[in-house]
Parts: structure tokens; C-alpha cells; sequence
């Protein structure tokens, strides 16, 4: 399962929560705009409205890339992306 908010500290502060969230938010807000301008029309609704009728369940995430597989992967590489650029501003 993918959890874009991931903390990798459970005694994580607010303000990091709040950080990761909006973190989380980027880039699932940027692989979803790389899905949405791949697909035609007809797709592109249809994924949205899957999103707009499965966004409160708990296990959205899950579902809709089981759904949308070549939105998982873009989710991914968003993922491993933002790693990547975190990992050269704060080294280890």
C-alpha cells in the first residue's frame, strides 16, 4: 500500500505532520495532472469520477491504484522523486 504521508519518527510534531501532509499532497497533486493529460477524454472523467466517489473511504489511496495502475506508477516515480530531492537538501 502506498502512504504518501509517511513519517519515518512516530513521535513526529505536529508541524512535521502538517509538512508531510502537504508533502503528500504535491505529489500525488502532480501525478495526478501527469495522469490526467495522458489520458483522452473519456478516461480522464471516468478516473475522476472514481476519485470523486471514492475520496472519503479509507482505503482511497489503495483503491483507486488498483483501479488506475498507470497512476500508481506515476505516484511512484512522484515519490521516489521528491526522495531524491529531499536527500540532497537534508543529508543524512
Amino acid at each position: 500500500m502506498i502512504n504518501i504521508n509517511q513519517t519515518t519518527d512516530d513521535s513526529a510534531t505536529a508541524e512535521e505532520e502538517t509538512y508531510a501532509e502537504e508533502l503528500g499532497t504535491i505529489v500525488f497533486q502532480s501525478a495526478l495532472m501527469q495522469y490526467l493529460v495522458s489520458e483522452d477524454e473519456s478516461q480522464a472523467a471516468a478516473f475522476n469520477a472514481f476519485i470523486e466517489s471514492h475520496v472519503e473511504t479509507d482505503s482511497f489511496l489503495e483503491d483507486l491504484c488498483n483501479e488506475y495502475p498507470e497512476f500508481e506508477k506515476l505516484l511512484r516515480e512522484e515519490m521516489l522523486l521528491l526522495q531524491k530531492e529531499l536527500a540532497e537538501i537534508v543529508p543524512d
